[in-house]
């Protein structure tokens, strides 16, 4: 599409402007709420943010670098098969961020032991990757839409390499081109990441704490990280549409969340 011609629709505005404010202040929202009802400390949220920061963003980028980006026979493998490229994404994501949270338990909370830090770990983790993926994606979203609406868009990319020039266009094609519910789904994604990131730290939790009973439950927790991964992975590689994906990743999400919900009351018995 021509930069030139390309405009962002109200409706789009509306789903960019929705998604940034719910992705950024409905996290900090439920911590609040959840504070205030169990008087618990805030401390377990902060650990399981730096969590998903130090395992997600950093550790878990070091091997991405050699097996996915294209210059390497293991890499060309791996781009070349979307079920392969699939697990590969979503098994780095289990163990890095279920590790991750499995350190956070044992070490940095080693001495919170209130079935509470469970909960708040979680809402601090999957808090923070809702900010960080859909919050901060969308504030960069809403300044490409101006600058298209501003008819500026266009004399920026001639001042770009044609690489990046490339990447560029294709920020204008996706935004002049989408649609209200394409940020309805994106929220739906969200809320139900969020949701399995409670669950999952309710697990790991209960595998830290009473490890005597529950030490399955941490690599049950990878294998359900890496389950719920696969298909956004095969959504990205284009093998599955984007409904069936959501509805395949929400109904995924309530079953890990009925599961944990039969873990957490038991875990009174660890403080």
């Amino acid at each position: 599409m021509n930069a030139d011609a390309a405009t962002v629709s109200n409706d789009v505005m509306a789903g960019i402007l929705m998604t940034m404010n719910i992705a950024i202040f409905a996290p900090v929202f439920l911590l609040v709420i959840w504070k205030l009802r169990k008087k618990c400390k805030l401390l377990p949220a902060l650990a399981g943010a730096l969590t998903f920061v130090n395992a997600a963003l950093i550790l878990e980028s070091i091997p991405k670098l050699f097996l996915f980006s294209g210059t390497n026979p293991v890499s060309v493998f791996i781009l070349g098969h979307p079920f392969v490229f699939a697990l590969t994404g979503a098994l780095l994501a289990g163990i890095f961020e279920e590790c991750g949270r499995y350190v956070t338990f044992r070490y940095v909370l080693a001495n919170h032991s209130a079935k509470e830090t469970a909960v708040t770990c979680g809402i601090g983790h999957g808090g923070i990757e809702c900010i960080i993926v859909a919050g901060v994606a969308m504030v960069s979203n809403l300044a490409y839409a101006f600058l298209i609406n501003d008819g500026q868009i266009a004399a920026i990319m001639q001042t770009l390499p044609a690489e990046d020039a490339a990447t560029l266009q294709t920020v204008v094609d996706t935004l002049t081109t989408a649609d209200f519910m394409m940020f309805a789904w994106g929220i739906w994604e969200r809320t139900f990441a969020l949701i399995l990131h409670i669950s999952l730290s309710v697990l790991v939790f209960a595998a830290v704490k009473m490890k005597s009973r529950f030490h399955l439950l941490f690599p049950i927790a990878i294998l359900l990280h890496t389950l719920m991964d696969i298909p956004a992975g095969l959504y990205q590689a284009g093998v599955l549409p984007l409904i069936p994906t959501e509805l395949i990743i929400a109904t995924f999400s309530v079953g890990c969340a009925v599961f944990a919900y039969k873990i957490y009351p038991r875990l009174d018995e660890t403080s």
